[in-house]
């Protein structure tokens, strides 16, 4: 009898043993319902409407048009222990003059800036979004987030306020700098988020057998279609054609042709239905709102050695929106095959034999950020 009293004892030990372990590592139920992390969705065309007012923000927003500002009250980060930074997404009418500005008022009443303008400066994209992370440093204590665009205010469409949790995450090779990862795994770059406007990219790079070929970096209106002149001196093993588009609809496509042979469409990473950035017009079609990067891959037996044209040729939807449609960053990269070599006329230096990269502790990279419930 001693001896089962003593087995039930030690029985009794285990359970309250694992209950307590799974209590103190099980994760927070609410983020696995998303409560937490639920957006806060402001859209003020074609009216006024607010989303339901999510458990992270201490009180509602307001819109003040006679300001040309939208207040957003953010809690401080110690309130919210699952929250760690906060994201935030504009849609607007992108007039060219330098977009929506984004501000901070601290609770002593200060003011900084964190974007003096999310758009474009003399060039009219039409719809536009960008999406900035909000600096740790800033919201750590709380405080009010400001949205203006005087005497543009009718060009903001909506905006959406995101928490989101660090997740560290290693990165292969130097040329990526994630900051930014949503739900549907779109990666943003540290200099997408950062709030100023991303200089074009400029010049080639030479990485041992690729060459990442710069074909036309400044934004440009895609009107029908645009031939790049590509020339080559070596074997081409395979090329991939990218850019950045603006305007194009979820509907329509960008074909493209290499040397007068259609070789397939502009591949574009898949968006969510309840993407910030997916918006209705005016007509109750929806729309994608910003740039968004795309991809094809062409095989080498369309390479030719010598000049070789380049076509990406627009093809609307059935229902035309009648959206301006422009690119940016185009370019090519090439593999050459190891006999050839890549091309003579490349000036960049070989960076086919780095050397060791020694991480500085003075540098860490941040880790990467991640919005949305997982």
């Amino acid at each position: 009898m001693r001896v089962l009293n003593q087995a039930l004892l030690f029985l009794s030990f285990l359970v309250l043993f694992f209950i307590g372990s799974a209590h103190a590592t099980a994760q927070d139920p609410s983020l696995e319902t998303g409560r937490k992390f639920a957006p806060f969705v402001l859209s003020l065309k074609p009216s006024l409407q607010m989303s339901p007012l999510p458990g992270w923000m201490p009180g509602p927003a307001v819109v003040r048009p006679e300001l040309a500002t939208i207040e957003i009250p953010v809690p401080a980060l110690w309130s919210e222990p699952a929250v760690e930074r906060y994201a935030l997404t504009v849609v607007f009418d992108d007039r060219g003059d330098g977009g929506p500005a984004v501000e901070w008022r601290s609770p002593d009443g200060s003011t900084s800036i964190i974007s003096q303008g999310l758009g474009e400066m003399d060039i009219a994209l039409g719809l536009n979004a960008r999406t900035i992370l909000l600096p740790q440093a800033l919201t750590r204590e709380g405080g009010v987030l400001l949205v203006s665009y005087y005497a543009k205010f009718d060009s903001l469409v909506s905006l959406a306020a995101r928490p989101a949790r660090e997740d560290p995450l290693a990165v292969l090779g130097v040329q990526s700098n994630p900051a930014l990862v949503d739900e549907a795994l779109h990666v943003f770059e540290r200099s997408e988020v950062d709030g100023r406007r991303n200089p074009p990219l400029s010049g080639d790079i030479r990485r041992g057998a690729v060459v990442e070929a710069e074909l036309s970096a400044p934004v440009q209106e895609l009107e029908g279609e645009v031939e790049f002149v590509v020339p080559v001196d070596g074997l081409v093993e395979g090329g991939i054609l990218k850019l950045d588009v603006l305007g194009l609809d979820p509907e329509a496509a960008i074909q493209v042709r290499v040397n007068s042979i259609s070789i397939g469409q502009i591949g574009f990473p898949p968006f969510r239905l309840d993407d910030p950035t997916l918006v209705s017009d005016s007509l109750g079609r929806l729309v994608l709102a910003g740039w968004r990067t795309g991809s094809v891959f062409v095989p080498a037996r369309f390479w030719l050695s010598g000049e070789n044209s380049v076509v990406v040729v627009l093809r609307h939807s059935e229902v035309e929106t009648a959206r301006r449609v422009f690119v940016r960053n185009a370019g090519l990269h090439l593999r050459f095959g190891a006999e050839q070599g890549p091309p003579s006329s490349a000036q960049e230096p070989d960076f086919s034999m780095p050397n060791p990269i020694v991480p500085d502790p003075q540098n860490t990279p941040l880790p990467e950020i991640i919005t949305g419930a997982r």
